[in-house]
This record gives C-alpha cells, structure tokens and sequence, in this order.
C-alpha cells in the first residue's frame, strides 16, 4: 500500500512538471515608453549692444566779463566814494563776475565835477555825479540837487525814485546826452551858513561877502548879500584872510571834514536852502540799453540800497559832527526864522521866474511842488517845507 502511495505521488510530481514545461509562454511585458526629451532651453537673447559713449560736452564758453571805468565826485576816503567802492564790490559778486565797476577818485580820469561830460563823451562808464553842473544846459539841473520844492531827504529820494528820473532821462535824450540815471544818493541836509558874523535878521545880509553855489544865489543878493562862487577847497583860505564873511558848501559831517569851524565862528542850521544833496549815478546810456535785463536788475537795486546806506552813514556822523563844533566852541543855533522866511519868499520868486523861461525847468518844478502839496496832504511836513497856499492850486 505504501508502494502505491509512493508511486501515485511520484506520478503526479512527474505529470505537474510535465505541465508545467508545456505552458504557452507568458507575454513579455509592454516596454515602457520612452520619456518625452527635455524640453531644449530657450536660448539665450544676445546681449544689447553697449551705446556708444556720448562724446564730452564742449566747454562752455567763458562768460563775458563787461568792465565799466567809473569816478566819484569826491576825493578818495570820502563817504561817497567808499559808497561807489562798496557798490562796485555788492555787484561784482552778485553777476558772478560778468559786470565789473572800476572806481576811481575825484579828478583821476577826467577832472572833478565833469563826470556827466566824461560819460557823454565816453571816458566814463558810470558816475557819481554833481546835477549843479549841467545846469547851463539843462536848468533842472540845480533842483535835482537842492530840491527846489523844500522835501526832505529820504521824501525826495522816493520823488525822484518815481518821478524824477524819468523826467531826467527823458529830457537827456531830447538834448541828446548818453547819459542815464539809474538811481541817486540822497544826502543830508546841508548847513544854511557859516558865518564870521552873527545873523539876527535879512538885513545882516547886506554888505556881506558870501560864498553861494546854485540858483540859491541870486535870493542872496536879493537880500543885499554880493556873492562868489569857489571850490570847496579854497573857502578856509578865503574866510580866513577875509575875502568872505560867510558861506554855504555841504553837510555838516563833511563841513567838519574841511574844518570850517575853525576859520567862522557862527553856524546857523536849518535845512531850507538845501533840504538834501542829492547825487544821481549816472550810466552811458548807450552801454546801458545793451546790459543784460538781469546785470540792470543787479544795478539798480544794489544802487539803491547803497544810496541809503550812504544816507544813513550821513546822518550817523552829522550828530558827532555838530558836537565836534560845539566842543570846538562855536555857536551853533537855528536860522532865526525872520531869514528863514526871507529866504524862501526871495527864492520861490526867482524858481518862477526861471521856470518863465526854460520848458524843462518849468516841468521838473512843477512837479516836485505838486509832489511836496501830495506829501503834506497825505504826511505832513516839517515847518519849514510846508508848501504855500499858491503851490495847492
């Protein structure tokens, strides 16, 4: 029985092996796909071309440098002529250096008191100059000076700011000068006289040798006075041999500067003779009009700030000035007002008479006394500068 069990087992082993080896082979396996290539990367963009680079700007061209040959009407150290000095110096810096303003003392170029005539004929660019002395030819030209009208210093500069220098321009090229008033210098009140004798009333007058520049002159020798003009530098020699007895010349700082005092022992004050100096800066108008708008800017408005530090300068050292006298022992007191009222009778007279005769005389007076009515009205004014009744008409 085990014989058979053992037999039928190894039948069967044989007969699965058997089947085994006759199974229909097995399907090989699909392949597997291929993988799909990677994509090729972008190439690359070339680089732009670098720009070529810019050519160097060329230099820019050096900037005109304009120079002006300037004189003062003062000898140097003088208050106006350190003015022009600081002026020249404000305008240099303010145009970078484009505008140059040469200064030179009274006389250095062409002699002193004819700077309007060496800018006319071209030897001066600008100046500081005097009015009184053009007045042969044009006759306002002594009321720019001592304003005929009686307006104080700082009114007048403001009347000639807005009035007067057009009036001047204007009739400067009507007679043809190449001359141009930009702006001024207003000065102080100047002394009314120093005398070697005292002044109570008109009648001192007569008799009297008086030194006089201008048209206030002629109310002198209405008074009984004969006068005489001369250089500020010949009037201490004159007074002291007793060629004069009395004068008139300037401020009282720069009276003290020549030393008046010292030769006339009476200083009379009060500002109706001359109520200001005032000094135009003058520019060769054919040089002017061809400025640049910007260099005029710079002129102008730097002239007229210079003007009122000079003013101001002034009128610090008028103080010590008139102490300088006292100290000195002169007799300092105001005009008494019967001479103060003389005068101005004797000299308004005569401003008419003139204006009867010379058209721009007439225009330049009328206008300063409708300007001096508009500032009373409006202001006020001193006793001595109020207008009379017949300049409100």
């Amino acid at each position: 029985m085990k014989k058979i069990f053992t037999l039928v087992m190894v039948v069967a082993l044989l007969g699965g092996l058997v089947a085994a080896g006759c199974a229909a082979p097995a399907p090989a396996p699909a392949p597997a796909p291929a993988p799909a290539p990677a994509p090729a990367p972008a190439p690359a963009p070339a680089p732009a071309p670098a720009p070529a680079p810019a050519p160097a700007p060329a230099p820019a061209a050096p900037a005109e440098v304009i120079t002006w040959v300037g004189q003062s009407l003062w000898p140097e150290g003088r208050a106006g002529t350190e003015a022009m000095k600081r002026l020249a110096a404000a305008v240099e810096e303010a145009s970078g250096g484009r505008l140059v303003m040469q200064v030179q003392p009274a006389g250095a170029i062409v002699p002193a008191y004819e700077e309007f005539w060496g800018i006319h004929e071209g030897t001066l660019d600008w100046a500081l100059w005097a009015s009184t002395t053009i007045s042969g030819e044009l006759r306002f030209g002594s009321i720019i000076a001592h304003t005929a009208a009686r307006i104080p210093p700082l009114q007048f500069n403001i009347f000639m700011e807005s009035v007067g220098y057009d009036l001047t321009n204007k009739w400067y090229g009507k007679k043809g000068y190449d001359v141009y008033d930009v702006t001024g210098f207003p000065g102080t009140p100047e002394v009314f006289m120093h005398s070697t004798k005292p002044l109570r009333t008109p009648d001192d007058y007569k008799g009297m040798n008086v030194r006089i520049s201008g048209d206030a002159a002629e109310a002198f020798m209405r008074l009984g006075a004969s006068t005489v003009f001369m250089p500020a530098g010949e009037i201490y020699e004159a007074t002291m041999r007793g060629v004069i007895d009395a004068f008139e010349m300037s401020s009282p700082s720069i009276n003290l500067e020549f030393a008046y005092h010292e030769v006339a022992k009476y200083i009379y004050l009060s500002p109706v003779r001359a109520p200001t100096e005032h000094i135009p800066l003058g520019v060769k108008r054919s040089k002017w009009e061809t400025l640049p708008d910007d260099l005029k800017l710079i002129v102008r408005e730097l002239g007229r700030s210079e003007g009122l530090r000079y003013h101001t300068t002034l009128v610090l050292r008028e103080k010590e000035a008139i102490q300088a006298f006292k100290d000195y022992g002169n007799i300092v007191e105001p005009l008494p007002k019967e001479i103060e009222d003389a005068f101005k009778k004797e000299f308004d007279k005569w401003m008419d008479e003139i204006a009867a005769d010379y058209p721009e005389f007439k225009e330049f007076l009328d206008a300063e006394r409708a300007w001096a009515v508009m500032w009373y009205e409006l202001y006020g004014l001193p006793d001595w500068a109020v207008p009379p009744d017949e300049w409100r008409s």
